[in-house]
């Protein structure tokens, strides 16, 4: 095997397959990327067994072949390198890295022992915009749980319907539901249990430039995501996600209208003396107050819109920062009921977005 290729553009190509490089030392050939080259250009595969990512870049080759060496040690090497053409030769049991005055030989692994790119080809949706898919598992990432001990909720939700798909999470104190109509084709039906954490590997990979394909394999255990650059393939969770309809409430008796980033800012400065956070609303105005035993207390007033009755309640500070974090526009309505049951926050003129988060008894 032998190949030049344009340092920027290969750079560019081991970066967008670094997320499904595996980190164990259980199987080393997995900390590796498998470099083929055919053709007018050269295709890199990395897998950690859960998820895998496959690119590809031109490359003027040579000569035609494949092996698998460190990731870690060639991105290194060509982020550091000032050459902008560099060329690739398999020599034996060694890659040579060529530059202009400089040779690397770095101890390749058995290419035959490298997973395959699993066949994930039925296709589910069709020309899903990536700015809005992006930003979709983004917001609704937050609210994933961390616990490994309960799989499910540690996914992303992916109900497919007709005209609507819903990108659901919950960790059982906090819900988000983000809704995403129109602009793409939806081709099969289905819901699926999506690892958090890998879809938010990709979602912030993709540039918002094109659209993202999706893709199932034939016992609907694989869903691979494809945009121009990339094809990220992922294990789904097995299990049931819990029916969260009846999480949201019906309507909230009391609602108030507030500016994003004041009220953002205000959380951040009083969450440092306590994370539980306590919003006082009266007519016109709220007060976020924080206080704790040993070091002290934190109270900040903003002004808002709101008229009715004088409400308190409590809320985990990061948890409502989250979901404040993610509204995108500039105004956040904030729904409450009774000081016990579960607020919501929305953004105000739309209903794309919403995020279910349970309150603190004070």
């Amino acid at each position: 095997m032998k190949l030049e290729v344009l340092k920027e553009d290969f750079q560019k190509a081991l970066q967008l397959v670094q997320h499904s490089v595996s980190s164990r030392s259980v199987m080393p050939i997995l900390s590796g990327v498998k470099i083929e080259a055919r053709g007018d250009r050269v295709e890199l595969l990395t897998t950690d067994l859960e998820s895998s990512s496959t690119t590809r870049c031109t490359a003027n080759v040579e000569t035609e072949g494949v092996c698998v060496v460190s990731h870690k040690i060639l991105l290194d090497l060509f982020r550091d390198s000032r050459d902008e053409k560099l060329v690739l030769e398999l020599e034996g049991s060694e890659l040579q890295v060529k530059g202009e005055n400089n040779l690397f030989r770095i101890f390749t692994m058995p290419a035959d022992d490298f997973p395959s790119a699993p066949d994930v080809g039925v296709l589910i949706v069709d020309g899903l915009d990536e700015s809005t898919f992006s930003k979709s598992v983004q917001a609704v990432s937050k609210a994933a749980s961390r616990d490994e001990k309960r799989p499910t909720l540690t996914g992303i939700y992916m109900e497919i319907d007709e005209d609507e798909i819903r990108l659901v999470s919950t960790d059982s104190y906090r819900l988000a539901v983000k809704k995403m109509k129109d602009g793409y084709t939806v081709v099969e039906k289905g819901s699926y249990i999506v690892p958090a954490a890998p879809l938010l590997n990709f979602s912030r990979i993709v540039k918002g430039e094109g659209t993202v394909k999706v893709y199932r394999d034939d016992n609907e255990g694989q869903l691979k995501f494809e945009d121009r650059n990339i094809e990220f393939t992922v294990r789904l969770i097995e299990g049931k996600f819990p029916r969260y309809e009846q999480f949201i409430p019906e309507q909230t008796e009391k609602t108030l209208e507030i500016r994003k980033e004041e009220f953002l800012n205000a959380l951040k400065r009083v969450s440092l003396v306590n994370s539980t956070v306590k919003l006082q609303i009266g007519e016109g105005k709220v007060v976020v107050n924080t206080e704790s035993r040993d070091v002290g207390e934190g109270k900040e007033t903003l002004e808002v819109d709101y008229k009715g009755d004088p409400v308190t309640i409590a809320f985990n500070g990061k948890f409502l920062e989250d979901g404040i974090t993610s509204i995108e526009g500039d105004t956040v309505v904030v729904g409450v009921n009774e000081p016990l049951k579960p607020g919501l926050i929305k953004e105000k003129g739309r209903e794309d977005f919403m995020y279910i988060i349970m309150p603190i008894r004070i």
